[in-house]
């Protein structure tokens, strides 16, 4: 009896072409296909699958918000354009069998589906290494480096800068601002990553920057 198989992509042509992909293969079938996911639960083939193909970013929200919810009756793996280990690692805690990058080869992507539908791990290119590297790196670390992603584009610039050991004076003169405005964003920035000063900061990103 073949897979059924659920896509949910808000992408068509993507979401299309790997329907097609799948068509060709006799041991698997897709159910159904859903760009978002209020389709997704509104969606009558959720019942039915076997496997659910859920990309991470969907337009209502991501992916990665309903594993748990999806994986209590049916098997989820994870497709995107990115693999993040923190975000890889995180989905499998949640209870995603696996997670595949969208420009996996074709082949490879039809190995790593039957693998989930066997309900084993399915992970593309060396993510498995990538993802136990993570683990073995400190807490507070990949909660820093998590931190650091979510700042906005001037602060980042910042941050770099401060990396580089510029002082606060330097920093406006670099970026054509304010040392009033620089120590606004410094004083922000703190706030975001959880850091007490400004030299932790710098000690924090140094150590960053040599683990690399």
């Amino acid at each position: 009896m073949a897979t059924k198989i659920l896509i949910c992509d808000d992408h068509p042509m993507f979401r299309g072409g790997l329907a097609a992909a799948l068509a060709n293969e006799e041991d698997l079938e897709v159910c159904g296909q859903v760009g978002s996911l209020g389709e997704l639960r509104e969606s009558g083939e959720l019942s039915a699958a076997d496997l659910v193909l859920l990309d991470v970013e969907l337009p209502d929200g991501k992916g990665t918000e309903v594993i748990s919810e999806i994986a209590a009756s049916v098997a989820v793996v994870m497709i995107s354009a990115h693999d993040d280990p923190h975000v890889v690692r995180k989905a499998m805690q949640d209870g995603a069998l696996g997670y595949i990058r969208k420009d996996t080869e074709p082949v490879d992507l039809l190995r790593l589906v039957r693998r989930a539908a066997e309900g084993k791990t399915a992970l593309s290119g060396d993510m498995a290494i990538r993802v136990a590297d993570s683990l073995r790196r400190q807490p507070d670390e990949v909660a820093f480096e998590q931190n650091l992603a979510s700042l906005s584009p001037r602060q980042r610039e910042v941050v770099a800068l401060i990396a580089e050991g510029k002082t606060n004076r330097e920093v406006a003169d670099a970026l054509c601002i304010s040392e009033g405005t620089v120590k606004n964003y410094v004083t922000k920035i703190l706030e975001v990553v959880g850091v007490s000063d400004r030299t932790k900061l710098a000690i924090l990103l140094v150590r960053q920057q040599m683990s690399q």
